[in-house]
């Protein structure tokens, strides 16, 4: 067996030096749950309409809000969670149409047809390391009141 010797390459005496791993600062660390490695595809008509069901369920009280926890933000989970329920509520879900302002977003619209009015329904989907998940849900009601009417003798501003 051969033996090596070593020699240091300094002359003066040996000094023991402690490494200390650098931890990067708080404000230097990525945001969690926004960074994605691919982007997945936009999810078909078919499931987005699926998903608004789903969140219109849960404010009509047919369907516990816990079951779509994983399908929007934290946020929006717990302002639905929050919502009583509106018991009696039946409703008829109308086409979707669908906008991709840009590769991690999705912008969808539709109509709900209940008691003979039509809402107008907006969500707003993003990508995040789970996948497409509402992170906006807005029913938009019309006005409660008389409608207005245009004046014959006026003419209409637009």
């Amino acid at each position: 067996m051969t033996k090596h010797h070593l020699r240091l390459l300094t002359s003066g005496p040996v000094r023991r030096v402690h490494h200390r791993v650098a931890r990067p600062a708080v404000r230097d660390l990525p945001p969690a749950g926004h960074r994605i490695l691919r982007f997945a595809e936009v999810p078909h008509e078919r499931h987005l309409t699926q998903r608004l069901k789903a969140i219109l369920e849960v404010l009509a009280g047919r369907r516990p809000a816990g079951q779509i926890q994983s399908l929007v933000d934290d946020a929006l989970f717990a302002r639905l969670s929050a919502h009583g329920p509106l018991p009696g509520l039946r409703y008829r879900v109308g086409d979707l149409h669908v906008c991709q302002p840009s590769d991690t977003a999705i912008e969808t619209s539709t109509t709900l047809i209940t008691h003979g009015r039509v809402h107008a329904v907006a969500a707003r989907f993003e990508l995040t390391r789970t996948g497409w998940v509402c992170t906006r849900f807005h029913v938009l009601a019309p006005r409660l009141g008389p409608v207005r009417r245009p004046q014959p003798d006026r003419p209409s501003v637009a």
